[in-house]
């Protein structure tokens, strides 16, 4: 049985044909319509800040709960947490609560920018592994598990390794033999 509690509550929400007076200001489309003519009226229709009916994304305890249920449920893992802000923004959090000032993490030398932002901002120190480069391609490799394993245990003062799966070039790390 398929599942889709965000999706149910907006358009839940949406017939009930609320006025906002609060953000977005694009007000469903009912404003300037620039945006619609941009994205499509849908997209527009289903932009909607947080309410009691649409749950809050900082403290989930309705349809937002509920599909972090279901995502963990769907990858096998204890919580799933949706993230807003790309990529970019999850590598900030995940470095920023998992590492105090001078604690150390295990990387990839080729990390995306966000991740250095975040031990700037926190103080924490990487420690790098270096990928091998494709030379017939040009580019640099996922990190290879056993360089993983070996920075691991060389490190073990190391709080936390940070994989990026996939690369750029969308290579990925053996993550299933590293423990």
């Amino acid at each position: 049985m398929s599942k889709t509690p965000l999706l149910d509550g907006l358009k839940r929400y949406a017939r009930k044909r609320v006025v906002a007076f609060d953000v977005p200001g694009h007000k469903q489309g009912k404003g300037d319509k620039t945006l619609i003519d941009v994205f499509g009226a849908q997209s527009i229709q289903y932009d909607f800040n947080s309410s009691f009916h649409l749950d809050n994304l900082g403290n989930p305890s309705g349809i937002i709960h509920e599909a972090h249920q279901l995502a963990a449920e769907a990858f096998n893992a204890k919580h799933a947490f949706f993230m807003v802000n790309g990529t970019s923004m999850a590598d900030m959090v995940m470095i920023l609560a998992n590492l105090k000032e001078g604690e150390s993490i295990i990387m990839p030398r080729n990390v995306h920018k966000s991740a250095l932002n975040a031990l700037i901002l926190g103080g924490a120190h990487p420690i790098y592994v270096n990928p091998q480069m494709d030379k017939q391609l040009g580019i640099s490799c996922a990190m290879d598990a056993d360089d993983v394993i070996n920075t691991i245990q060389e490190n073990p003062h190391a709080k936390a390794v940070f994989i990026n799966n996939p690369t750029y070039y969308g290579l990925v790390t053996d993550l299933q033999n590293i423990n």
